[in-house]
């Protein structure tokens, strides 16, 4: 039998449905035990969340700074073949749970030497999230092979306001009547089994290293080039902005609700105001700088780090 460890974090129940769509090849399957384990922090995070606290949990959010979490009951006297975690990014980093589980002790203990396969569900900007994590695996000596992400296929901006009545006002179907439903859809969700048949088959082969090409060919990951461009100015400044906020507190002081809140105002006033800007760039940047346009989203399009310069 081979064991598969899923570790995920889900608010709203979406992150648990593209799993389980992921995952439906083994479901049933004597020959697999899948261990699923929820993480949980010890002070659930809110949904839904109000403006202030959605706002308030940035800074922690892009430095890693860990939660208390609740105790997973992982059996560590199991060999894993594989290890699955699903997770949201928050602020073009990992969401909180999931960056707090992977910096504990037990994380290097069960994933040393693993393969990992991580699924993403989220509005549309990935790429920076997982930067991090694929630094979190190597801190934990574990060996990512695969990614695969499930994205809200709205417009940029469109997303932006349906994501916002999703998580501040709980809004699960079309807002005002006029805006979409927030999330993945339920076409792009059918299509977790082939993705799971493709980790199944390589998985039975010993062939893991070599999946992404294949799941990339089946549609595993989404890169649009108009929020590459937006998510590298997002994480150049990102970092300053969470400084800034830091030196006035730490999370939910009443020191910093005033850099919080100007901070909940610029950064959807950016991106409406950049978003049309950078969807221009991004389509003259293959004809203008094709080449380089081309490396990045073969970089993205796999799974090592990137060395530092």
């Amino acid at each position: 039998m081979k064991h598969i460890l899923v570790i995920y974090y889900s608010q709203t129940g979406q992150a648990k449905q593209v799993l389980d769509a992921s995952l439906k090849p083994f479901s049933g399957n004597p020959a697999y035990s899948l261990h699923y384990h929820l993480v949980k922090p010890q002070q659930a995070f809110p949904y839904p969340w109000s403006y202030t606290q959605f706002f308030d949990a940035f800074p922690e959010t892009v430095h890693g700074v860990p939660c208390g979490l609740e105790p997973l009951a992982i059996d560590e006297s199991i060999s894993y073949d594989l290890a699955v975690i699903a997770y949201q990014p928050w602020f073009l980093s990992i969401c909180v749970p999931i960056s707090s589980f992977l910096q504990t002790e037990q994380a290097g203990r069960v994933l040393k030497g693993v393969p990992v396969v991580t699924i993403i569900n989220c509005r549309n900007m990935w790429l920076g999230a997982q930067e991090k994590m694929k630094q979190r695996l190597l801190d934990v000596k574990a060996n990512l092979v695969g990614n695969i992400t499930f994205v809200d296929r709205s417009a940029n901006l469109i997303s932006l306001v349906t994501v916002l009545a999703h998580v501040l006002k709980g809004t699960k179907d079309k807002y005002l009547g006029i805006f979409p439903k927030y999330g993945v859809s339920e076409q792009d969700i059918l299509k977790g089994p082939e993705f799971g048949a493709i980790i199944k088959k390589n998985l039975e082969s010993g062939s893991l290293e070599n999946i992404q090409p294949e799941l990339n060919a089946a549609g595993a990951l989404d890169i649009r080039g108009n929020l590459l461009l937006m998510e590298g100015r997002g994480r150049a400044l990102f970092p300053l902005y969470a400084n800034y906020i830091s030196k006035k507190g730490s999370a939910g002081s009443a020191q910093r609700r005033t850099r919080v809140r100007i901070f909940g105002i610029v950064l959807p006033t950016a991106i409406l105001i950049l978003s049309p800007v950078i969807t221009i760039l991004s389509r003259l940047a293959p004809l203008l700088a094709r080449k380089k346009f081309g490396k990045e989203i073969a970089y993205y399009s796999q799974n090592t780090l990137r060395k530092s310069s």
